[in-house]
Parts: structure tokens; sequence; C-alpha cells
């Protein structure tokens, strides 16, 4: 039985979440959370490139990601643990594409956000593939609203038009489910556009838009990776809206193991680490 003092640390808790979410445009209840550390380093730069962690960022990359892999994913948000999201995922490549299953999990004990998803990437030529998404959306508050869950998909589309150019297109809650318990509450529309380059073998440069339809302004994000030597790479990024974000990060490739750290800074708010692994079956 909880006592007094766990309501009000509870309350307290929620109370900072809330604030968090008012005074952040980027951020809402069962917002896309990404994936990957990777990402996280580059400014959470991801539409446009096919990866393990294409089950969060966009699922048409799995229609170019051919390995039977396995996925964890850590952040510590502003290092307040009842803040942090965990995440694992799966892709299993079939004759006609690649399956992808994915789980995340963000908040705490008194109230967290999860979300199910089976996805589907198809490369219907090898400069172009798609992908849909089925996901299950779970909401618990500890008082009287409990569990509320619902059903909302997310698609996208990758081509790479010209050697090198990397172009990506995603959208996320098309149909425009919302939360039936809690008053209705939307689920963002959320649509993302990017493109990136490799420059050689070293450098890739991405940018990307991001448009929640609920919000005025866009999201604008930037990255770029370099790879140092092999199997170690240096990323850095950078996004912008009401409030600019900076991100760095380090991954590395070893054998079968991908392995990536990365840490934010958002002004007011402070710093967010994240670590992510996948293991490649081959």
């Amino acid at each position: 039985m909880k006592t007094s003092i766990h309501h009000i640390r509870d309350a307290g808790l929620l109370l900072v979440l809330l604030l968090f979410v008012a005074s952040t445009p980027s951020s809402a209840s069962n917002d896309n959370y990404p994936a990957g550390a990777r990402a996280a380093a580059m400014g959470n730069v991801s539409v446009m490139y096919p990866d393990f962690w294409s089950n969060w960022h966009n699922q048409a990359g799995l229609g170019f990601y051919s390995h039977v892999s396995i996925g964890f994913h850590h952040e510590n948000r502003f290092v307040v643990p009842e803040f942090s999201l965990h995440a694992i995922g799966l892709t299993v490549p079939t004759g006609r594409g690649t399956l992808g299953f994915s789980y995340h999990y963000f908040g705490y004990s008194g109230y967290h956000e999860s979300k199910f998803g089976l996805a589907f990437g198809k490369a219907f030529h090898e400069r172009f593939a798609v992908g849909l998404q089925l996901d299950y959306l779970n909401t618990y508050f500890d008082n009287e609203l409990g569990n509320s869950g619902t059903v909302a998909i997310e698609a996208g589309i990758m081509a790479e038009p010209v050697d090198n150019l990397m172009l990506g297109f995603h959208i996320y809650n098309p149909t425009g489910a919302t939360i039936p318990k809690m008053r209705q509450e939307k689920i963002p529309v959320i649509m993302r556009l990017g493109l990136g380059y490799q420059f050689g073998e070293r450098l890739f440069v991405g940018m990307e838009t991001e448009k929640d339809l609920d919000i005025a302004r866009p999201r604008y994000k930037m990255g770029l990776e370099y790879k140092v030597i092999e199997y170690i790479f240096a990323r850095v990024g950078i996004m912008m809206q009401e409030y600019v974000q900076h991100s760095f990060g380090i991954g590395f490739n070893l054998l079968s193991f991908q392995a990536s750290l990365a840490f934010s800074y958002m002004q007011l708010v402070g710093y967010t680490p994240y670590f992510s692994l996948h293991y490649v079956f081959k």
C-alpha cells in the first residue's frame, strides 16, 4: 500500500512531466519516440537511411535491411530515472521483405506510455522501398483512469534516386487515433521528410524536417557521421524548434555487434544520455 509520501512523490513527478510536455512543442502524449543512439547523436536525423532502427524511424528502411537482428535502447531523459525510455526490437527477413517487431516503454510506475509495433518493409527496386507498421499504444495513470489503449498506424517510403543520395518520408498516425479514456486526447499526427548524402566511404550528412500537425512551427534537424577509423564513428547533430538541442556521440561496429553512445543538451532541462546495442546474426 502506498503511503502519503509516495503519493506526493508520484504527483510531483507527474506535474514535472506535464510541465515539460506543456513547455516543449515537440512533445505530446504518445509521441512517436525515436530509438537508437546513432540517430540521437545526429539530431534524430534518421528518416532517410536504412538500418536496424528503421523499426522506429521509417519502416520502409526494413525493405533494404535483410538481417536477423535483435537490439536494445535506453535513454535517461534529463538524468531523471522516471523519464527514462527503454526499447527492444527484432528484425526477421522473409522471402518478400523484412518483418520488424518493436516495443518501447516511457515513464515510471505512476505514469507510463508503451507501444507495441509490428512492421513490414519491402523493396520494390534496389532504389525504392515502402513500409507499414501497426501499433498498439497504451497509457497508464496511477489513478481512476488506469490503462487506456488504442490502435494506430504509421507508414513510410525510402528511395535512392541517384548513387549516394537518400530520400525518406514517414507519417505517424495518419488516421488521427485518440486515447478513449482520456477525454479523447489526440495522439499527434507527425510527418517527417529528409535527405542525406554519403560523401565517399567516410562522411554522411543528413537534413530532416518534422511537422506535428497540431504545432505551428516545424522542427528542423541536421546531423553528420564520420568514420574516424575502421569500426569507429563520430557523430554530431542539432535540432531546432522553439528551443535548440545539440547532440553528439560515438559508434562502434565490431564483428556482429553495433554499439552507440550519445548525449544531447537542451537549455532549461539539461543533458540526456543514450545507449543502444544490437546484434546481427550472420
